[in-house]
């Protein structure tokens, strides 16, 4: 998303106009929901959602950094977690999936067949 979704991840002001709706959602998906990322507010902001586990990531914004610095992230994803690597003003994290309920690869593949 390009502006954030949860109310404690940056300023009010930032936030998507039906905020309560979207993260009621993800907060129903949070078995399948690792993060949401987004930016808009430009000094960024992180919370992990208290009700879900989900992690909600605003990325900080290019035009803040200085010249020559670019302000930008990378992100991997493993199995069990993803790693932010941080440029610029960019800070660099690493989020947990522990509050996934992954299934076996067997079980995942034989329920969606």
């Amino acid at each position: 998303s390009h502006q954030p979704i949860h109310p404690d991840s940056t300023f009010p002001t930032c936030l998507i106009w039906n905020y309560e709706d979207v993260l009621s959602l993800i907060r129903r998906y949070s078995d399948v929901v690792i993060a949401s990322f987004s930016g808009h507010a430009h000094k960024g902001g992180y919370v992990r959602d208290e009700a879900s586990g989900v992690h909600f990531r605003c990325f900080d914004a290019m035009l803040e950094s200085p010249p020559p610095i670019r302000t930008y992230a990378i992100v991997d994803v493993f199995d069990d977690r993803m790693l932010v690597r941080g440029e610029g003003r960019c800070k660099s994290d690493s989020y947990d999936f522990d509050h996934m309920d992954f299934l076996p690869e067997e079980e995942f593949l034989h329920d969606n067949l």
